[in-house]
């Protein structure tokens, strides 16, 4: 407890922050797509950019956090809810609660010739109604600059910083294509242990819609990034590596959201410690840019850098504490250093606080099954399953417990229920933990032929190493283990007893 103290009261370097998330907004009728995209994209990476400056410490000081686009998605599917969707009051509010955002904009537009026509509204503000926002379609930089300075006012910050910079004017032959290109891009995981769903025909398509961006606008940094990300998709290195010098020499001032896309192509390539300096310096210099704080923590993660990630996700915790995101994400990188059941009550906690959350349940029973504690953790579940009963991560967790307590047919009826939930998860290795148990039980139940490709399948979303230790030290499936077919070879005989 005396480290957890200490991370929280280096972390709080300053006073919470307001927060706003942000949602694409949708078309209502008769509306190209890629116009919520081009709205999102900009307003997220103008808000980045606004910063006071401190003539005491002679330094830039970012009064707000910003959940953007990719987040506020990423936590409406964790909870269940389809932001491609109109969400309702209810939802809404429950997605800004999830985000632990102040205020959350939101919206929908229409269409008529070149006119834009935005209704939007700020989730979470009780003085702000629905407005609406007329505007030319090839210029998204005059309505920006005006949501923004609204956002700024509705959080009670100064707009003097945000009048000494204007968001460069992008020309519509280039955001059209950006936008469109990100609609595609914004499917598929930039967690670069994500398996690769976009199929090449899809990435050939973004491929030449980003060409047409930068040719239409050799200055916009997004896009030299974006063209990167799915040059290194295409296992193009030297595509990806052109396009991020590029990106990093375009004129125009540093945009933090594009550092995403820059460790994206860096792990990709095998170079984690590269790409982690990328995101530390970002997060750096860009106090409020929170998506980059997170990647970083899951960066240390993956590096084995476990009190790095403890660290990581208490600054983002002070800086963002009504966020449960990241008081899970703290818990679990404890439990990492080996504070398994502190992580326990850690988790608990934080639902106690969000007792409906869906994220938050699953959350408490991964804690739970590390520790061991199996039947609570069937007890989490089975009260996250009354609020979504056919969520995958629920579903996969229940069947890797159905597992451990040697319930094959249980098992394997929960693993198929996942597996069909999940689809493609937009590439996140949490369907290859539903294979994973899908071919574990298979096995189990003599089925050898469908357990193997069920594990094959596993082997190519890709799963860690201590998942796999309940497959390999199963005493059950030793015959089975020793299948040359089996992509995954069991252990060594003094590593399959190690605690």
């Amino acid at each position: 407890m005396h480290l957890l103290v200490c991370l929280l009261v280096l972390a709080a370097d300053q006073p919470p922050r307001p927060s706003v998330a942000i949602l694409p907004p949708l078309a209502a009728t008769g509306g190209e797509s890629f116009i919520g995209m081009a709205i999102a994209d900009n307003l997220n990476t103008r808000l980045l950019f606004h910063s006071r400056f401190d003539p005491k410490t002679v330094t830039s000081y970012y009064p707000m956090n910003v959940f953007g686009w990719r987040q506020a998605l990423a936590a409406a599917r964790g909870e269940g809810l389809d932001p491609a969707k109109p969400l309702s009051s209810k939802d809404q509010a429950r997605l800004r609660r999830q985000l632990g955002a102040d205020i959350v904009f939101a919206g929908s537009y229409t269409v008529a010739g070149k006119g834009v026509t935005l209704t939007w509204s700020l989730v979470g503000d009780k003085k702000h109604r629905d407005q609406t926002l007329a505007f030319e379609v090839n210029d998204f930089a005059t309505p920006t600059e005006k949501l923004a300075t609204e956002i700024l006012l509705t959080l009670g910050q100064s707009t003097k910083g945000i009048e000494s910079h204007v968001l460069p004017k992008t020309p519509l032959a280039a955001m059209k294509p950006y936008a469109e290109a990100m609609q595609i891009l914004g499917t598929q995981s930039l967690d670069p242990r994500a398996r690769l769903v976009l199929k090449r025909d899809e990435l050939a398509r973004c491929q030449a819609l980003l060409a047409a961006a930068t040719d239409a606008d050799d200055s916009f940094v997004r896009a030299w990034v974006a063209r990167g990300v799915t040059a290194a998709m295409l296992d193009d290195r030297e595509g990806a590596e052109t396009a991020l010098v590029r990106s990093m020499t375009a004129a125009g001032e540093f945009d933090p959201e594009t550092t995403l896309g820059i460790y994206y192509m860096y792990a990709r390539q095998g170079k984690l410690g590269e790409g982690i300096k990328i995101l530390e310096d970002a997060t750096n210099t860009h106090l409020g840019f929170l998506h980059g704080l997170g990647y970083l923590g899951m960066a240390y993660e993956r590096a084995s850098r476990s009190h790095d990630a403890l660290r990581t996700f208490a600054v983002y915790e002070a800086r963002a504490p009504k966020n449960p995101w990241a008081r899970v994400r703290r818990a679990e990188a404890l439990g990492l250093t080996g504070n398994r059941d502190q992580a326990v009550i850690e988790t608990q906690a934080v639902l106690k606080d969000f007792p409906q959350s869906v994220m938050v349940m699953a959350a408490l029973a991964s804690r739970q099954i590390d520790a061991g504690h199996y039947d609570g953790a069937r007890a989490t579940i089975d009260k996250a399953m009354k609020v979504a009963p056919d969520h995958p991560a629920l579903l996969t967790r229940l069947s890797y417990i159905a597992l451990e307590q040697n319930q094959p047919d249980k098992a394997l009826e929960l693993a198929q229920r996942a597996v069909a939930a999940l689809g493609d998860g937009r590439g996140e290795t949490l369907a290859g933990y539903a294979h994973l148990n899908l071919g574990h039980a298979l096995a189990l139940l003599g089925k050898t032929d469908e357990a193997i490709a069920a594990l094959k399948e596993a082997k190519t979303w890709g799963v860690d190493a201590e998942p796999l230790l309940v497959l390999w030290r199963d005493p059950r499936l030793k015959e089975f283990l020793a299948d040359a077919r089996n992509p995954f070879p069991p252990l060594p005989p003094e590593e399959a007893t190690k605690p």
